[in-house]
């Protein structure tokens, strides 16, 4: 399928309804987006774990630890916490 699209002034794109249904998008998803060459790809985001490695892919952690580890370090920060919040 291919769609001519205007970037508007505001620097955004709207998706054609077919397109939108289609991903069985609706308002607030999220899509994945890559620069290829002189080509963007857009890919809808599956969910909050999509998400999350999206809010990881460029902090600076993220050169160091995989994000299974970056979860497992926030797990053990968050019982330390709790622990010295509950005197446990």
């Amino acid at each position: 399928m291919n769609t001519l699209l205007t970037l508007t002034s505001k620097n955004q794109l709207t998706l054609p309804v077919s397109i939108v249904s289609l991903l069985e998008l609706s308002k607030g998803s999220k899509m994945w987006t890559k620069v290829k060459d002189n080509t963007i790809i857009l890919e809808k985001a599956e969910d909050d774990w999509d998400s999350l490695q999206g809010l990881l892919a460029n902090h600076p952690i993220s050169k160091k630890y995989s994000t299974l580890q970056i979860i497992e370090i926030a797990k053990k920060k968050e019982a330390q916490r709790l622990a010295r919040k509950y005197g446990k």
